[in-house]
């Protein structure tokens, strides 16, 4: 019995050992490409000093075009928003973003509306993103401050890898094997950050009505945000994206606003209700760079 109970513990032992190994190879994998925008923002990104970064979720990520606002203001930005993600998501991208010693002058505020008066009690669904520099401070700082599984699992990956890699497996595993063959693969995103929905089969009709809609920005991580851009003497602009024939109200004076959610005035500009196709973005990508240049005087 004991030297059955022995040889179990042997092969437990290397098991532990071998999934402990491959997830910290999977994690340095993922660190040292361009995958996700953490690290792509690490690896692929050169420059030091910016005119603007666009830190968002869905919205930001296919709304606002870098390459297009730059080639008429002839700015550097980068578009570092991410997918199904929340402000406290963006709080901790614009801490990575700072903590590579990058700079810049304009940070750009666009999430989902929701967003900006939502806070979430858990972590957003793609912050495992981060997971591959769970060892830095404020990253750990952040999962350790959710109390859900997903974010503990993340947390406690600082001294066991395995636990968030095994859970997050078609996220961080597939992955980083992608990665490991091919460093440059970005998701879903090109070289300065943009993405873009396609274009459906959507109705060519004016939208006549709006809807209100209001916004009371009361979400406490947008108050960290601009706390750390004063920190850093970076101004803060946030943007409200076009809504499918709804009109976002605010009377907020406390930040500064470039209010675009009911400029697009055709159901063929959309993907769906939130969401703007291709040729939405290029519309929305040219009236956020006259509202910009406003900022830039």
């Amino acid at each position: 019995m004991i030297f059955f109970l022995k040889k179990v513990g042997f092969i437990m032992l290397i098991f532990i050992s071998m999934s402990m190994a491959i997830s910290a190879i999977s994690l340095w994998s993922l660190r040292q490409s361009s995958f996700y925008k953490p690290s792509f923002l690490v690896n692929d990104i050169k420059e030091k000093k910016f005119d603007y970064i666009i830190l968002g979720a869905s919205t930001g990520l296919t709304t606002l075009n870098s390459r297009v606002i730059d080639s008429v203001l002839l700015t550097n930005g980068i578009n570092l928003s991410m997918d199904d993600t929340a402000l406290s998501s963006q709080y901790l991208m614009l801490q990575h973003f700072l903590a590579q010693g990058k700079t810049t002058k304009f940070c750009v505020l666009a999430p989902s509306v929701s967003s900006f008066d939502t806070e979430n009690k858990n972590i957003s669904d793609n912050d495992y993103r981060f997971l591959p520099f769970i060892n830095t401070n404020y990253v750990s700082d952040y999962f350790e401050a959710y109390s859900s599984k997903s974010a503990q699992l993340i947390s406690n990956s600082k001294y066991l890898p395995m636990l968030g890699v095994s859970y997050f497996n078609a996220e961080i595993f597939y992955p980083s094997l992608l990665s490991f063959m091919n460093p440059k693969k970005r998701n879903r995103f090109d070289n300065k950050g943009n993405y873009t929905y396609p274009a459906r089969q959507n109705e060519d009709k004016q939208i006549i009505e709006f809807k209100t809609l209001p916004v009371y920005f009361k979400n406490n991580y947008l108050e960290k945000i601009e706390d750390l851009c004063k920190l850093h003497n970076v101004e803060l602009i946030c943007y409200l994206s076009p809504i499918n024939a709804k009109k976002v109200v605010t009377e907020n004076l406390d930040y500064k606003i470039i209010n675009h959610s009911n400029i697009l005035k055709n159901t063929s500009f959309f993907y769906d209700d939130i969401h703007v196709n291709y040729k939405g973005r290029q519309v929305s990508s040219i009236y956020f760079t006259d509202a910009f240049k406003a900022f830039l005087k």
